[in-house]
């Protein structure tokens, strides 16, 4: 049930509930920190109580699509993904959008959908005055980039708000794994969006445990069996939920006042869920080593997952073997005859369906010695095969270049071994090891060593400082050698400061440094010129630069002043483009490149000590983004967007899509993607948006595009 306590007179634009709304595009970042406004508005998200518990684990990867075969909570509750496009509870309609051939069955990598949940939790709020507030929480499974490709293969933990906020204020939004805080500062308000998601890297599939995202929230009537499986919930019918570490099992909205107060805006205890219950285990083999020996050829196998499965292994020339077990490992010799299989399958016989996974074989290697002797400066590293009969080579990496053990050992000299060797062998086995050191000690002491820096001129009454630039050393001793006696004779400190005595002439001062062992090292006789009048400052020379000379919008600049000679004092004043913050008196400044029709200009004025001015210029001009667009299609049929074309700027861009007005300003946003990085450098990069139940265009005719470089171009919209 949705109460609203603070009626507000605006009206927004409704979305559509979560499992239906605009495509979970890839986001790359760790955590977010900055909420996101589709129109002008500006607001600030912030983590007040972050989720204090983490999902606990992942399962083996599953030889037919290459992702986990589960991942599970800190209950013990595990989910698999949810690819039956058969299954109601799976949200067939979004996985059949998501296939190049949403009629054909699912297949890995021909007919793959590009994005599927182990878990999907939405919930939807009115907002006061019109608009909402949508929750999505989900555990996803997608590609690194557009196509799907092995490899590419990543998994995320998302929490994404989608706010139409009622006013500018603080508010506390309030969901299952934890509160966060929006400060509102605009007065522009459309739909608001924050994302924050952990990095996801391909194959990396432990960061996903580092989320939001547990535990899995399930329906408080239970998990729910059909036919087909066991489910968190109906992803048809809202329901009330459990599994909050906080125990609050809702999602709010309130408004923070000055006094600390807290005004409700908005509440609901209505979730829609997704997520399937895993009946498999999977398979996680481990190595599949030969061994042959005068004895006899065998296969070592090892693979590990639940306890209590019957593993078993196979491959040409093999005969099928159920292996050994102790808890979650197991293990097995299997006898070869005269051909060595160039892979296995491990295969889980009670999964359903059941799971396998492929190895290539290889021989075992160990390192069976890695030490170094400082004395000799000698590293010895000495290993061995499995296979004993027809030995391959070995070979050494990690000391320099590659080098092939002889009879299983190789002496090398060398004055810095490696912290650890590696071994390979032609039989495709590996083996590292740290190095062991003997001997004494190594390395040669640092030298202790005196200096001097100050001055070499001043004049009378002057304040004088010298200073100790000396390296290891324990003790310090400054003596004065000749002229007028300014009293700093046996000081022991780093830095000595005197006044420059009247009547002028030379006065020499020399240093000793003393070493941990009593080494010593004395400087040579340092002389510092008094004058009876101060000479002419040299003529200043002013000097202007900027990095780089042409930017993109957003890129950093340094405009910098800090080859002038004979400065004192520096003075900036920006002559010409978009105005820009900086330093004027800083020797130098950066800034982001604005968008300027103008090349950026900079005047630099710098003085000497007798107040002469020097006056140079520096200009930067923008690097303009090229922006086309090869297709703009809307297809009514399915409310989905897809938008596509190149940018010339492929570093940091991101292209947003919005319907254009009537008068050529800028409409509500369709989506917004990040340029991929082109296969040849130099030449544009990519972007695509593909928006399903997002914002219908209307009587709209064309999409406005635009680049956080600065580009921008227009394209008719093509109806399907």
């Amino acid at each position: 049930m949705t109460t609203t306590t603070l009626p507000q007179g605006r009206r927004g634009r409704h979305l559509p509930p979560p499992s239906r709304h605009a495509r979970r595009r890839l986001v790359s970042v760790a955590t977010a920190t900055a909420l996101l406004a589709t129109g002008a508005g500006v607001a600030i998200a912030e983590v007040t109580k972050p989720n204090p518990t983490q999902l606990a684990a992942f399962g083996p990867i599953s030889g037919e699509h290459g992702y986990p075969t589960w991942y599970e909570d800190s209950t013990g509750l595990r989910l698999q993904q949810c690819l039956d496009i058969e299954d109601p509870y799976c949200d067939p309609a979004f996985l059949r959008g998501e296939m190049p051939d949403p009629d054909g069955p699912v297949s890995f990598p021909d007919n793959w959908p590009l994005e599927s949940f182990y878990f999907l939790a939405g919930a939807s709020l009115d907002m006061p005055g019109g608009g909402s507030a949508i929750l999505t929480s989900g555990l996803e499974a997608t590609m690194a980039n557009e196509g799907t490709v092995d490899g590419d293969q990543v998994v995320f933990g998302r929490q994404r708000f989608d706010i139409d906020f009622p006013g500018p204020g603080t508010y506390v939004v309030t969901h299952p794994y934890g509160e966060d805080t929006f400060t509102v500062t605009s007065t522009d308000f459309e739909d608001y969006r924050y994302v924050e998601d952990i990095t996801p890297a391909p194959g990396n599939f432990g960061l996903a445990l580092r989320s939001r995202i547990n535990p899995f929230l399930v329906s408080t009537g239970g998990l729910v069996t059909t036919d087909k499986g066991t489910y968190v919930g109906d992803p048809g019918t809202p329901t009330t939920v459990t599994g909050s570490p906080y125990d609050t099992n809702l999602f709010q909205v309130e408004q923070l006042l000055d006094t600390g107060e807290r005004v409700l805006v908005a509440s609901t205890d209505q979730f829609t869920l997704m997520g399937k219950v895993s009946t498999n285990s999977g398979i996680d083999p481990q190595a599949a080593t030969l061994v042959e020996t005068a004895d006899g050829r065998y296969l070592d196998v090892f693979a590990t997952t639940d306890a209590g499965k019957s593993i078993s292994v196979s491959g040409s020339g093999l005969s099928r073997t159920t292996l050994d077990a102790d808890g979650g490992r197991y293990f097995g010799r299997v006898p070869l005859g005269s051909t060595t299989p160039g892979t296995v399958t491990f295969t889980n016989e009670g999964d359903d369906p059941v799971a396998t996974r492929s190895m290539t074989v290889t021989d075992g290697v160990t390192i069976t010695e890695a030490t170094y002797d400082t004395g000799t400066d000698t590293l010895t590293v000495s290993a061995s095969s499995t296979d004993e009969v027809d030995p391959p080579t070995l070979t050494l990496s990690g000391a320099g270049d590659p080098v092939a053990l002889v009879d299983g050992t190789v002496t090398m000299q060398t004055s810095a071994p490696p912290a650890t060797v590696s071994v390979s062998s032609s039989g495709g086995g590996t083996d590292q090891a740290p190095v062991t050191v003997g001997g004494g000690a190594a390395g040669e002491r640092a030298a202790t060593i005196a200096a001097i820096s100050g001055p070499v001129q001043t004049v009378v009454g002057d304040e004088v400082t010298l200073t100790s630039a000396s390296l290891n050393a324990d003790s310090l001793l400054w003596e004065q050698t000749g002229g007028t006696d300014v009293g700093v004779h046996g000081a022991t400190n780093e830095a000595v400061t005197f006044t420059a005595p009247d009547g002028g002439g030379l006065l020499t001062f020399r240093l000793t440094a003393t070493g941990p062992d009593g080494q010593t090292s004395t400087t040579s006789s340092f002389g510092i010129e008094v004058l009876t009048e101060r000479p002419p400052a040299p003529e200043p020379v002013a000097t202007a630069t900027a990095t780089p000379t042409s930017a993109a919008v957003g890129q950093t600049v340094t405009v910098s002043g800090t080859g002038s000679q004979n400065a004192v004092s520096h003075s900036w004043t920006q002559t010409a483009g978009t105005p820009v913050t900086f330093d004027a008196s800083a020797p130098s400044f950066t800034f982001a490149m604005p968008s300027t029709t103008e090349a950026l200009a900079f005047e630099l004025t710098v003085t000497n000590a007798d107040g002469v001015t020097a006056t140079t210029r520096v200009s930067v001009s923008q690097i303009a983004d090229v922006l086309t667009v090869s297709s703009a299609q809307y297809r009514a049929d399915k409310g989905e967007w897809r938008v596509a074309g190149t940018a010339s700027i492929t570093s940091v861009n991101t292209v947003r899509v919005y319907l254009r007005n009537a008068d050529g300003s800028r409409g509500a946003l369709v989506g917004e993607s990040v340029v991929s990085a082109p296969v040849t450098p130099g030449t544009p990069g990519d972007w695509t948006v593909r928006v399903r139940g997002g914002v219908s265009p209307g009587t709209a005719t064309q999409v406005l595009v635009e680049s956080t470089r600065g580009g921008s171009t227009v394209a008719a919209i093509q109806r399907r």
